[in-house]
């Protein structure tokens, strides 16, 4: 994401290129002089208090262009220029005291240079000291007083203050939240060839925020910032190809975007190279090398590389097996919440000495990610909403009762539910965490499933589900599946769930599991845990899902007042065949987008 100083540097850049021509160290010589000619001249003008020459000067000493590079020399002449009034210096020199460029750091010293700059409708002053009332840097913190300097540069086609104007209507910082404002402001600065606005501008089509959902729309402007070398943006065009999300699918072009963002040091990428890597995906496997990006990433703190960094250390794949860095990277991995990680490590903990478990806990223990590079260890707000969790789910009455998995929506933030119709915010109204159930509400009309239970449901019945698995690797198309009702019982013979043959991947749970008419008998709830399986049998699981019973779902709907009155038991037409089932299920199930 976007870092607050990678932004700011930005803007350094925007002060010393948009000055006046007299404020630039690029002008050409004249014919038969020379280049020390000009420098000399330049220095001259500024000794004799040319303020324009002096800010010239600063920017010659701040880049080394025809004098030695210097920052401190590069301040000196900055503040000579800034405190004759020149905007363009006071600009430089204020960022010089909030990174500590040449002067002792001062973000206070910051904003005063800042505002002299934005009092005399200087564009990049206005937009620096917006950063610094937004983010409370040298000042006070004050959305609103943010927003009023943003759109004062902002007027003025001030590309990064569009693209900051556009942030804090997304998110609602100081202004109300507007989506569509947004998208209006992220366009004009993606227009100018703003990278992060493009790549924002990406953001919002493929969510559909504040623009109609257009994937060939989002990666044409993920592609624009891409060319500039964002590695974000490099990271989506490679996650596009590798879908055909908008682009022809294309893994060749998939693994050259992904190789460049890896090798900005992005940890998606790198995870996400590794496993390209581990699967053959596009290249030739190749243990070895994934083991690299695994564990580049999972240096940089990327639970999901510590989890699969550490499972290859356990099973020997592109390492020597090592049961105590198996143990370490799979326990930095569950403390992150890798529920997977913690099931390995615990897996393979009764095969080690309590000397090695100590070992192992003790790297763990000392532990400190790296950071690719200082200027992108502050994340700044993102571009567009991320969910950090994701599920499916399914409407169950046309005014937008919902239902998907408790476990996907516990402990939200906030929640939204992605349709064929677009994206809509979402409320929970009710949860059930026994049985894994959760009801949302979406304000709207929508295509609904009946709910017929689970009573008349046989061993070896037809049933089938649609869902959105791993969307951040497969893609946010839905997903169909079907296969056969197993067991009328769940583990350990649970009478709460089916067992079903149906192929189950994270991200589906939450969905419907429907009957062949598609009429719902049940929610897909889990796997079975392959590692408890494979420590209790020696043995591995294959295709063991489970879902919760149609039965017990009615009886949380009942649980809401005047629900289970609309929800129908029968649908209106029953389907004839698979093909059928699948569009009335994608007609009425949705990704479900959580932040936590």
């Amino acid at each position: 994401m976007i870092r607050l100083t990678f932004l700011l540097l930005l803007l350094g850049w925007a002060v010393l290129l948009s000055g006046s021509p007299t404020a630039t160290a690029q002008s050409p010589a004249t014919e038969g002089s020379s280049q020390p000619t000009y420098v000399e001249a330049i220095k001259k003008r500024a000794q004799d208090g040319d303020a324009g020459a002096q800010f010239s000067l600063g920017v010659m000493h701040k880049t080394g262009d025809g004098v030695p590079k210097d920052a401190t020399e590069a301040a000196k002449w900055f503040r000579r220029a800034a405190e004759q009034g020149n905007a363009d210096a006071q600009c430089s020199l204020g960022w010089a005291y909030r990174i500590g460029e040449g002067v002792t750091e001062d973000a206070a010293e910051a904003v005063t240079w800042f505002r002299r700059a934005a009092e005399q409708g200087n564009a990049a002053g206005q937009c620096y000291l917006g950063s610094a009332y937004r983010f409370g840097a040298g000042v006070t913190k004050d959305a609103a007083e943010a927003v009023t300097w943003f759109r004062r540069a902002a007027e003025h086609r001030f590309a990064p203050a569009q693209y900051f104007l556009g942030a804090v209507y997304l998110t609602g910082e100081g202004v109300l939240r507007d989506d569509t404002e947004a998208a209006k402001w992220y366009r004009l600065a993606a227009e100018q060839g703003l990278a992060e606005a493009q790549f924002g501008l990406g953001a919002m089509y493929s969510n559909g925020v504040g623009v109609v959902l257009d994937h060939t729309e989002a990666a044409k402007w993920f592609r624009l910032a891409a060319e500039q070398g964002l590695a974000n943006a490099q990271f989506n065009v490679g996650h596009i190809y590798f879908n055909g999300s908008g682009v022809p699918q294309n893994d060749t072009e998939a693994v050259k975007w992904f190789r460049l963002a890896a090798e900005q040091g992005l940890a998606e990428a790198q995870a996400g190279l590794g496993y390209i890597y581990s699967s053959g995906n596009g290249v030739p496997k190749d243990d070895a090398e994934a083991v690299k990006w695994y564990r580049l990433a999972a240096e940089q703190g990327h639970a999901g590389a510590q989890g699969s960094l550490g499972a290859r250390y356990f099973l020997g794949e592109g390492v020597p097996t090592s049961y105590i860095w198996g143990y370490a990277w799979t326990s930095l991995a569950a403390a992150s919440g890798n529920d997977h990680a913690r099931g390995l490590r615990d897996l393979f903990t009764e095969q080690m000495t309590r000397e090695q478990i100590a070992e192992a806990q003790k790297i763990a223990a000392e532990f400190k990610p790296k950071l690719r590079n200082p200027v992108e260890a502050q994340k700044s707000p993102v571009a567009a909403p991320r969910a950090a969790v994701t599920g499916s789910g399914f409407f169950v009455t046309a005014d937008g009762y919902f239902v998907t998995n408790h476990h996907v929506v516990a402990d939200a933030v906030s929640v939204r539910v992605r349709t064929t119709a677009g994206t809509f915010p979402a409320t929970v109204i009710r949860t059930d965490p026994t049985n894994d159930i959760a009801i949302l509400e979406v304000v709207g009309e929508f295509n609904a499933l009946a709910v017929r239970g689970s009573r008349g449901v046989k061993i070896a019945d037809r049933v089938a589900t649609l869902g959105f698995p791993n969307p951040d690797l497969q893609g946010e198309a839905a997903k169909y599946g079907s296969g056969e009702v197993a067991a009328l019982s769940g583990p350990a013979d649970d009478p709460r769930f089916l067992q079903i043959s149906v192929p189950i991947q994270p991200g589906n749970s939450g969905g419907p599991l429907v009957d062949s008419s598609g009429a719902v008998v049940g929610v897909v709830v889990s796997q079975l845990d392959k590692i408890a399986t494979f420590k209790l049998t020696g043995n591995i699981p294959e295709n063991v899902n489970y879902a919760i019973k149609g039965t017990i779902l009615l009886g949380v709907l009942e649980s809401v007042p005047g629900l289970a009155e609309k929800v129908r038991t029968e649908p209106v037409k029953p389907a004839a065949d698979a093909a059928e089932v699948a569009k009335a299920l994608e007609a009425a199930c949705g990704l479900v987008l959580v932040e936590k």
